[in-house]
């Protein structure tokens, strides 16, 4: 069974660098791995600060996927999501997307994401779940659909 649990201390930050760091490959402005480091101090200043909100969902005591609310200067929420390389293709992905939209909606707000259009599980999941796309964005050696997320579909 998968429960979520909040990223609330430096070893869950870890768990999260790790998970993160299996999926930096499908990321759209980041992709380089995430040290130790850098990763104490994304938790000192981000989350344990509460202006990024992070979970992770464990199956039993193994941390399988992540998900991470990101607002941006703008106002928008981004979402930021992953999973184990070695879960893929169990749900996961749908699972923990649709708890990251949850914990966005129950803020009021909507939700904002950006989907490298080579990541053929995760733009599938964002569509059948209620996201609409915006706009389309072209960076060095990717492209990304934008998409906003209102209210998931039934």
């Amino acid at each position: 069974m998968i429960i979520y649990l909040p990223v609330n201390s430096p070893e869950r930050a870890e768990q999260l660098r790790v998970l993160r760091n299996e999926c930096a490959f499908a990321m759209t402005r980041d992709t380089t791995p995430v040290t130790a480091a850098k990763q104490r101090r994304f938790f000192e200043e981000k989350i344990a600060t509460g202006i990024i909100e992070g979970f992770l969902a464990f199956d039993g005591d193994e941390p399988v996927a992540y998900g991470l609310l990101v607002p941006s200067e703008d106002g928008r929420i981004w979402s930021s999501t992953g999973v184990a390389e070695s879960r893929r293709g169990e749900g996961l992905g749908m699972a923990v997307t649709i708890e990251n939209v949850r914990r966005c909606h129950a803020r009021g707000l909507p939700i904002w994401a950006e989907v490298r259009t080579d990541n053929a599980g995760q733009q599938k999941i964002c569509r059948r779940i209620g996201y609409l796309w915006v706009e389309s964005v072209t960076r060095p050696g990717m492209t990304a659909d934008v998409f906003r997320c209102g209210e998931l579909a039934p």
